[in-house]
């Protein structure tokens, strides 16, 4: 029982929940008490990004900003609309007002040399009041993880310079993105970055409020290389798996799917962007593992989408594969498993628009238990009723076969309703409740179901 206990505290991805023993690099939990496990998790948005709430269309084709050029991992840079990965690619709006910081800095010499640089630098800061049915923690629920307790879940700053595509020439963009600090960095540090952070607070587990560097890297198109370019991306990126992404402002609730939670959230490579043509785009690359960075625990893998967005449809596709020799690291104490994940997404009408997300991780020499999987299916409806109001449900289902990941074996089922809305372009107001149920275990002091209800607010900056 312990070592399973152990292999769900350390099967590395977003963040495990407990760590009974203590393990180095993960948080540790006082006697008697869950784990805080590394909190909430922030969403990227393009800086040419209008909207200042999700959008039906908004991304549906990825979590992050792995394979976008300057937006989210599985959109482009033509990319138009904000929030969850899209599948859809349109032409670049034109730019919108800048930010709150950009235009405190217009007309200073810094932000001058900012302008001719093209560089931006833009963020938002997001906290969040979540009560339920729990004692104190909401685990193996995140990011919101923390019952009737505020938490300032992150301050997000970016500074990017983006490539502009339709320019057929050489071009080299960069971002960096950190969370400065907030509760989600507890989840989305990197192993052997920053991750003393992780149990240097109370009881050997994290601190309150970590500081992580969720985003480093370089973009260099190469205009000659495929059909419309190439962009190569060296450095640590978001993942191109799953529709949730890390960034407040691009994902529809501050609770986050199991999908999203228990995979990847980061890699550190090189990661390649080929549109073949107007309808399919290819990625592929190499990383050192899934949320490691660079040290012992190197591993290689491959990375992998293969999209298809007609211009002219209403359906998009991605397939997505992470995959390693999947082969529990002992002697590191640092999974490597593989990730199977499929996502569609489709406009019903100009309003409403449904998006599937389905993945398959597995494994093996799992200490105690042998080979291990999980896998899940996560179904958006997300309907647009103004400008300035976005209604999402979310209804999925979970399977965490050995109890591996979540550290509770069973069938999970969390259904979520939820508002976004946004009175002003820098502020956006989300109530959302939530329902979870296990088939199987009882992971909730003793009960088989938590249900919960959130408030979260972004002020973008």
């Amino acid at each position: 029982m312990n070592s399973m206990l152990l292999v769900m505290a350390l099967s590395a991805g977003q963040g495990p929940v407990s760590n009974p023993l203590n393990t180095p690099g993960y948080p540790a939990a006082a006697a008697g008490q869950p784990a805080m496990p590394p909190a909430v998790l922030p969403m990227t948005t393009s800086s040419q990004t209008p909207q200042a709430i999700p959008t039906p269309m908004a991304n549906p084709m990825g979590s992050g900003t792995a394979n976008g050029i300057g937006t989210s991992p599985n959109s482009t840079a033509a990319t138009t609309t904000e929030g969850c990965n899209a599948c859809e690619e349109k032409p670049a709006a034109e730019p919108p007002e800048p930010w709150a910081l950009m235009r405190v800095l217009k007309g200073t010499t810094f932000g001058e040399r900012m302008d001719e640089c093209g560089f931006n630098i833009y963020g938002w800061t997001q906290g969040n009041y979540t009560t339920s049915t729990a004692n104190g923690s909401n685990l193996p629920m995140t990011f919101n993880n923390r019952s009737d307790f505020w938490q300032m879940n992150q301050n997000f700053l970016r500074l990017e310079r983006e490539i502009d595509m339709t320019k057929k020439q050489f071009q080299v963009g960069f971002r960096t993105d950190w969370i400065l600090p907030g509760t989600d960095s507890q989840f989305t540090i990197s192993r052997g970055l920053l991750d003393s952070q992780l149990t240097s607070g109370p009881n050997g587990g994290p601190v309150a409020y970590p500081i992580d560097l969720f985003q480093a890297y370089m973009d260099f198109y190469l205009p000659s290389l495929g059909g419309e370019g190439t962009t190569v991306r060296v450095g640590k990126f978001a993942t191109h798996v799953g529709y949730e992404l890390v960034e407040a402002v691009g994902t529809p609730f501050v609770s986050r799917a199991y999908n999203f939670q228990y995979n990847p959230f980061t890699h550190t490579g090189v990661w390649a962007i080929t549109p073949v043509n107007d309808n399919w785009t290819a990625s592929y690359g190499l990383s050192v593992g899934s949320d490691n960075f660079i040290g012992e625990a190197n591993q290689l893998t491959f990375l992998g989408q293969l999209k298809w967005a007609p211009k002219e449809g209403k359906t998009s596709a991605a397939l997505n594969v992470v995959v390693t020799n999947p082969e529990y690291n002992v002697s590191e104490m640092f999974p490597a498993y593989n990730v199977y994940n499929l996502l569609l997404t489709h406009q019903f009408t100009d309003k409403f628009t449904g998006v599937l997300d389905a993945t398959f991780s597995h494994m093996d020499s799992v200490p105690g238990v042998g080979s291990a999987n999980w896998y899940g299916f996560a179904g958006y409806g997300i309907y647009s009723m103004s400008d300035k109001v976005v209604l999402t449900l979310r209804q999925e289902l979970f399977e965490d076969t050995q109890g591996v990941r979540t550290g509770f074996s069973g069938l999970y089922n969390e259904t979520t309703l939820g508002l976004a809305y946004s009175p002003c372009r820098s502020l956006i107001l989300r109530p959302s409740a939530r329902f979870d149920y296990n088939f199987q275990s009882k992971p909730w002091n003793g009960n088989a179901g938590l249900f919960s209800a959130a408030m979260d607010v972004i002020v973008r900056w």
